[in-house]
């Protein structure tokens, strides 16, 4: 059985991205060393409806036999889930596996939904379907616009067989030194699928929505879920919305406040006091930055109501990254 992976939320591809962003290694004793010196990459995400069924694969083998499996198990007619197998075993899957080379296995994974799987969504009121959201190739993802031609999407659409990406997509960049930028407009689109659910009403049917799926174009392996509040069946906590106006003056409050004439002088300070250049004085460099920027910016701090928390973070990592730069 090749399980799909389970669906993390936003904030856990953001620790996920940066903690692999700064991994430079292990320590002699095998530990994880972690060491920020540059920014985080910015990654372009494409959002596609998630559908509430139940999770769905068929995978094919060398020796050519196929296996039909719900999230958990390798199914049989006699423990099937949902009658997925019992349907797709009915259907010639000829055009599910067309002309493809592999290995070792093909797995295509999707949601099989519709009416009497699931209830509370507008496509529950729609035949069954599988909608396929996932394609692996010997264990590697593949794009599924390159997957199928035009005749073999049509053939899978007439036995009810469809692509996620054949209905409304959402494309967003994601910079992950300013992750929470993004947030509103998660929320902005999470709510419209939810209040209507494109993938039914592209298929004659309005209603409520379950929420998005994002996927890294370049890191397929990364992938979150936004869903709304509305929904009933959703246990997961959804996306709090942001004061973009703030994080915009404390962006600026930060461009302000660190500047070159500052930070050499927070060098300064370190070789009056024979403090050695090197990352081992990190902290007594950003303290020293901490401090001045406290005493001889409060005016600024108190009459812009800058969250100072916020600042010092982001303060921080661009001081941190310069004092890097400075000493190699």
């Amino acid at each position: 059985m090749i399980k799909y992976p389970s669906i993390e939320q936003f904030r856990n591809i953001v620790h996920k991205v940066r903690t692999s962003h700064d991994y430079i290694g292990k320590d002699d004793n095998g530990d994880p060393i972690y060491n920020h010196t540059k920014e985080y990459p910015k990654l372009k995400f494409r959002g596609t409806v998630k559908l509430h069924g139940t999770n769905a694969g068929i995978v094919k083998y060398k020796d050519n036999h196929i296996e039909y499996q719900s999230r958990e198990r390798v199914l049989d007619l006699t423990h099937d889930n949902a009658g997925f197998m019992l349907a797709m075993s009915k259907l010639d899957l000829t055009a599910l596996f067309a002309d493809v080379k592999f290995e070792e296995s093909i797995a295509v994974f999707g949601e099989w939904c519709g009416s009497n799987i699931q209830s509370g969504v507008a496509i529950a009121e729609l035949p069954k379907m599988f909608v396929i959201f996932g394609i692996q190739i010997d264990n590697e993802w593949t794009g599924l616009n390159y997957y199928f031609d035009s005749n073999e999407l049509d053939l899978l659409n007439t036995a009810n067989i469809y692509l996620i990406n054949q209905f409304q997509t959402f494309d967003i960049e994601i910079d992950f030194n300013f992750p929470e930028l993004v947030q509103n407009q998660l929320i902005e689109w999470t709510n419209q699928v939810e209040e209507c659910c494109p993938v039914a009403k592209k298929l004659g049917v309005e209603g409520i929505g379950e929420g998005i799926v994002f996927t890294s174009i370049d890191f397929p392996e990364l992938k979150f879920k936004s869903k709304g509040e509305k929904h009933s069946v959703s246990k997961v906590k959804v996306l709090n919305s942001v004061n973009i106006e703030d994080l915009n003056n404390i962006q600026e409050f930060v461009e302000y406040s660190l500047t070159e004439a500052r930070l050499y002088q927070a060098l300064s300070y370190l070789k009056e006091n024979n403090i050695e250049f090197s990352k081992k004085s990190t902290e007594a460099f950003l303290r020293w930055i901490f401090n001045d920027i406290l005493k001889e910016e409060e005016d600024t701090i108190v009459k812009n109501q800058i969250d100072l928390k916020k600042a010092n973070s982001l303060i921080a990592t661009k001081a941190r990254l310069w004092f890097f730069n400075h000493i190699s």
